[in-house]
């Protein structure tokens, strides 16, 4: 199984905006990236459905235990092992779990195979087996969107928006204070309605809440959600064919609230199936149409009969529009049009699809044109840029962008100088147009993705837009030089930012395609030797592209690969995130050093570790900082939030979940003492720190006073390392002055 994940993922998550960086102390970074993992957007789902296949929740939690929350999944029991905190799995041991004062009933420690939570401290409150943490105003959490104030580990009023109502049963179980509309469980007495978003609590203090709004999918009827008609996506109103939108493939009929195939007159006179909206739509869009089609080229309706009195009259580019006839070319006079016999559509000289009668036909590449009568085809006088007429239209001489006659050409196409009517002597690399072939210092204008530098010394020259060294910008695909340096856009791969008219560019992917656009993903995060996390193909856009060693490629290598993603790799390689990843190149080589059968049987370094019992189809190398992890059936491995040196979990014997041990955590972190989470740590000195940042373990050469980590040796000795030297300083001196005393009375005797 392979999984998106948070340092090495190969998903794309789209986050709630009430979820902005959290105040949290002691440990407010930590909370914070816990929310973000709770706050993905997922459809609406309905109770005990499966958790989303591609969400934060599908191997940490159990089967059917997902639920949404407002536009939250969340799972309410995890794997073995794992215990829901804002909705998100954790291993049991986890500062997460320390930090909700996650525990079992009446406080009892978690057992190694707890699933949920039974009670929580002081600032979380108990919700669908989990612990959630309350905010403030300044810091929302997704525990808001449930309840309005908890104390106690118990929410107290529950949050008055729809999702959740508050449970009045007479004696209200520990975590059962509010109530989820979808929640059909009996919470005291106390349920919701299956597949209901929004209720009111029920009128008594028990039964079922009365629903207000459904999932997609259904509405409302007599207090309950009932299904749409089966080509409703979603519907309105008071019954099952009052369609909102249809299911793909299907046309919304507005008028009639029905899905039709879109297909002949299903959409009824004067309409047309817009596949853009996936709705019918009026000819009318297209002014005094009365007839129209839906063309690919054209990406909207075309149009096909008029009404008022007017005529089609066709363009260069196939589009259509509704004209007076006075306004069209008359027979026998030049134009860019003629008139069909009969004066029933007006046509571009170069249109020769619309009508099938030669006659009416128009010639290829023509600009202009005159139709003598009603019986006879146009004839051509002026051809479209590119050609010219010579009882047809001709194509231009080579490099030529107009001409007037075979060998002699008006203008040239970029990069050539026009010289003597020909266009055969280029302008200097990289220039567009110049005043002298192959002389830069002529140039007047660059190609597409250069910039013309022009120094005070009048050498000038062409440079990539992205080349930083002479003014340019990385990533920036095309800029100009007018004033100043100007980026406009910027390469497919990278993300544009700041004003449209002079943009920043951040690369958002390795591949120079960015996996072939939005219809690919590059969502497969590594971990690159410096730290620095590169996002790779996980997807490829085009269907007959694969992503090998992270980049969309023609070949498959050897590997199992079909529709832009591979599902099983050759000898040498290994699955992960759709991909294919070789042993002896990188990317591949940072993540694994040993792959056979395709399977990774040894991690590259400590930042990864190999999963246990992997099969060919399962993603078999996991970054230590990845929380989501992978599964293995049902057992799931998972790493430590933040972290980039670790030990790999030991392989489970039964099903469940187990965690790496960290070594090392990212910047301002450090490990706690059982390598189970990483804690925020000021203390530079300190090896392991607790959740509360408190140092537990200082590193070698120092040693743990009060809190603080004090050098053992040097200058900055140790009170307990000055009072022992102070001491045999002491005893050494009175022991000196002693025998000297001896020594000398001694010798007065004597």
């Amino acid at each position: 199984m392979m999984l998106v994940i948070l340092t090495d993922g190969s998903r794309r998550r789209v986050f709630s905006p009430e979820h902005a960086p959290l105040s949290l102390e002691p440990y407010h970074d930590l909370c914070y990236t816990t929310m973000l993992l709770v706050a993905f957007y997922f459809a609406i789902s309905t109770l005990a459905e499966a958790c989303q296949p591609d969400g934060d929740h599908a191997v940490t939690c159990q089967t059917d235990k997902c639920e949404t929350v407002g536009d939250a999944e969340i799972c309410t029991q995890c794997k073995a092992g794992g215990v829901p905190i804002d909705g998100f799995c954790w291993p049991f041991n986890a500062p997460q779990v320390v930090l909700a004062g996650c525990t079992g009933k009446d406080g009892a420690d978690l057992a190694s195979s707890a699933t949920v939570c039974e009670k929580c401290d002081s600032g979380y409150f108990l919700f669908m087996g989990g612990c959630f943490k309350k905010g403030s105003e300044s810091s929302q959490t997704l525990g808001d969107s449930i309840c309005e104030t908890a104390q106690d580990g118990r929410c107290t009023k529950c949050k008055a928006d729809g999702n959740v109502f508050q449970n009045n049963a007479d004696t209200v179980t520990l975590g059962n204070e509010c109530v989820l509309c979808s929640d059909i469980t009996q919470r005291d007495g106390v349920m919701g309605v299956a597949k209901c978003l929004q209720c009111t609590a029920p009128n008594s203090k028990k039964g079922a809440a009365t629903c207000t709004a459904c999932a997609d999918g259904s509405f409302v009827s007599n207090k309950a959600c009932v299904d749409c008609n089966q080509n409703c996506a979603t519907c309105t109103g008071s019954t099952q064919n009052e369609c909102a939108s249809c299911k793909d493939g299907k046309y919304l009929k507005e008028d009639t609230h029905t899905c039709v195939a879109g297909t002949g007159d299903t959409c009824g006179a004067n309409n047309y199936a817009d596949k853009r909206t996936w709705r019918c739509k009026s000819c009318t869009e297209i002014t005094d149409c009365d007839t129209c089609v839906y063309d690919e080229q054209l990406n909207g309706p075309k149009c096909k009969t008029c009404g008022s009195s007017k005529i089609v009259q066709t363009e260069i580019d196939g589009r259509a529009s509704c004209v007076e006839l006075n306004t069209c070319t008359e027979n026998g006079q030049p134009g860019t049009h003629f008139r069909s016999d009969g004066n029933k559509k007006c046509i571009a000289c170069s249109d020769t699809t619309t009508e099938v009668a030669q006659k009416d036909q128009g010639i290829a590449k023509c600009k202009t044109c005159t139709k003598a009568d009603g019986a006879t085809q146009p004839v051509c006088s002026v051809c479209l840029d590119g050609f010219y007429f010579d009882t047809t239209c001709k194509p231009c001489e080579r490099n030529c962008k107009t001409c007037s006659a075979q060998n002699t050409c008006i203008d040239c196409i970029d990069g050539y100088f026009l010289n003597i009517n020909a266009c055969a002597e280029k302008c200097a690399e990289h220039c567009a147009t110049c005043k002298k072939a192959g002389d830069i210092n002529a140039c007047t204008k660059c190609m597409p993705g250069y910039f013309l530098i022009d120094s005070t010394e009048g050498i000038k020259e062409c440079a990539l837009c992205t080349e930083v060294s002479k003014g340019g910008r990385e990533g920036c695909s095309a800029c100009s030089n007018t004033g100043g340096f100007k980026c406009t856009d910027c390469k497919a791969n990278y993300q544009k930012e700041g004003s449209p008219d002079n943009c920043a560019c951040r690369k958002t992917c390795e591949d120079e395609t960015a996996c072939g656009g939005t219809a690919g993903a590059c969502d497969a995060k590594i971990v690159d030797s410096t730290g620095k996390t590169l996002n790779y193909c996980s997807l490829c856009g085009n269907p007959a592209a694969f992503p090998i060693d992270g980049k969309c490629t023609a070949s498959k290598e050897g590997n199992q690969c079909s529709q832009g993603v591979c599902t099983q790799c050759a000898q040498g390689y290994f699955l992960y995130m759709g991909g294919c990843y070789s042993t002896a190149n990188p990317p591949g080589n940072l993540m694994c050093k040993t792959a056979n059968g395709g399977i990774c049987t040894e991690a590259a370094s400590d930042k990864y570790f190999a999963v246990f019992g992997a099969a060919k189809t399962d993603q078999s190398v996991l970054a230590c900082g990845n929380p989501l992890g992978t599964a293995v059936g049902e057992k799931t491995y998972v790493g430590v939030l933040d972290c980039i040196a670790c030990t790999g979990p030991e392989a489970l014997v039964t099903d469940g979940m187990a965690a790496a041990t960290c070594t090392a955590c990212g910047e301002g972190r450090k490990p706690n003492k059982s390598g189970t989470g990483c804690a925020a740590c000021s203390d530079a000195n300190c090896r392991h720190c607790r959740v509360d940042g408190v140092c537990e373990e200082c590193s070698s050469g120092f040693s743990l006073e009060g809190g603080k980590c004090v050098s053992t040796g040097g200058p900055n000795l140790s009170t307990g390392a000055i009072a022992g030297i102070s001491v045999a300083a002491i005893v050494v001196v009175g022991g000196l002055v002693g025998f000297l005393c001896w020594w000398f009375i001694c010798r007065g005797k004597a």
